[in-house]
């Protein structure tokens, strides 16, 4: 017998949470919420300020487990971007793939 397998192209979303959420990601979603419940029940929000600064940290919370493209979420795109800008940032050359033959017509 062959035993050759074929997996399923979203077999990495069956080991996720709800199939888009890491644990530290639904950690993330369930302080801010719960930031945000306290936040209501101390600051009035019957003024601007008040629903302001209580819906900020659910909002924070839902930008950073936000699923984007490529990547698994924004949290993930934004800590790719500070490693790339402040902690290792690389000088990458291209040339393109035909740099060798360019005008070889002369």
């Amino acid at each position: 017998m062959n035993q050759t397998y074929l997996v399923p192209a979203n077999s990495k979303k069956q080991s996720l949470i709800f199939g888009f959420l890491l644990p530290i990601d639904l950690a993330i979603i369930c302080v801010a919420v719960g930031a945000t419940f306290i936040l209501l029940a101390i600051l009035p929000v019957t003024e601007l300020w008040g629903v302001v600064v209580t819906l900020l940290p659910a909002i924070v919370g839902a930008f950073l487990v936000f699923p984007i493209p490529n990547y698994h979420n924004s949290r993930i795109l934004l800590l790719e971007v500070y490693r790339y800008f402040f902690k290792n940032r690389r000088r990458y050359i291209w040339r393109g793939w035909c740099y060798q033959y360019e005008q070889s017509d002369e």
